[in-house]
């Protein structure tokens, strides 16, 4: 599934034209096409505080909008599109992540995942991506 719509994208970049998109680089290639600006989450927040533009068009999960608010609250951040009405953009599983649950886990190494090979190498494209850009 598509969490991001590439037509209502364009139709929110017809009304406000002035807006710059900035992206996620683990969103889909037709939707990176319309980026200004791709970045991690922390890069989408800091180019988004540092950048002389009013107007953001955020394609990734909602929940960075807040924060970019509340670091800029002089500029306007509107969240892409998803597709339908889904909330498919909004992942459940990363807001259950703590800084405590995180330091237990690497303190502790539990729990442990085993993944395929396969797999393995399918979820390292996008780190190294994100790191790339970093």
């Amino acid at each position: 599934m598509k969490p991001f719509s590439e037509k209502k994208l364009v139709q929110l970049q017809r009304a406000y034209p002035k807006a710059e998109v900035i992206a996620h680089p683990e969103c889909e290639a037709p939707i990176l096409r319309y980026a200004n600006f791709i970045g991690s989450t922390t890069a989408l927040l800091n180019y988004a505080q540092r950048s002389s533009n009013a107007q953001f068009i955020v394609v990734t999960e909602p929940g960075i909008i807040h924060q970019m608010q509340k670091h800029a609250p002089d500029k306007l951040f509107i969240p892409a599109p998803p597709v339908a009405a889904c909330a498919c953009n909004e992942c459940p599983y990363m807001r259950l992540n703590t800084l405590e649950k995180l330091y237990l886990a690497m303190k502790t190494r539990q729990p442990e995942i085993e993944l395929s090979i396969a797999t393995q190498a399918a979820a390292l494209k996008p780190i190294q991506r994100m790191l790339a850009m970093s």
